[in-house]
């Protein structure tokens, strides 16, 4: 789905399908990006060269930097043909940004010029008591098409206490 910029160096949005149709019985959430929706997605960027663009996808490009705990929390994280999808959107990559989901990890990070950002989740994980929270990414236009990522704003939402 795309929804094109109001102007040639505007902000537009594209969603991606990353769910691979697989009847894998491990997990149903393998994700993978189509060679067809990687040839729509550069068409589409291709014929808006000064615009800048917000690719959203449940998926992870890629795993992030950092340890965990199981095994299992990679498993089915990141695409299967994720450096694949990355080197597709390197030319584009300065004025794309990256959001996605998944496992809902508090993560903002890079991929060369790409930014990446995960959306943390205030319910997933999430006890009544505990207090959660949620981003706010605030964009701007940068020089040479540039998209830039600002600081975010990070919402608390309080526990519940019963008493």
């Amino acid at each position: 789905m795309v929804l094109p910029p109001d102007q040639e160096d505007g902000l537009g949005v594209i969603i991606l399908n990353s769910n691979a149709e697989t009847h894998f019985s491990f997990t149903n959430a393998l994700g993978l990006v189509s060679i067809e929706q990687a040839h729509r997605l550069a068409a589409v960027l291709a014929n808006f060269p000064k615009a800048r663009w917000i690719v959203a996808l449940h998926h992870h490009l890629v795993e992030y930097p950092m340890p965990v705990a199981t095994f299992a929390e990679r498993v089915g994280t990141a695409l299967i043909n994720g450096s694949w999808f990355v080197r597709k959107l390197k030319p584009f990559s300065a004025r794309i940004l990256v959001a996605h989901g998944h496992r809902h990890i508090d993560w903002v990070g890079a991929c060369g010029a790409m930014k990446i950002i995960s959306a943390p989740s205030p319910v997933m994980g999430a006890t009544d008591d505990a207090s959660t929270q949620f981003l706010i990414h605030t964009l701007a236009a940068g020089s040479n098409g540039r998209l830039c990522l600002l600081p975010p704003e990070r919402v608390e939402i309080a526990g519940t206490t019963d008493g």
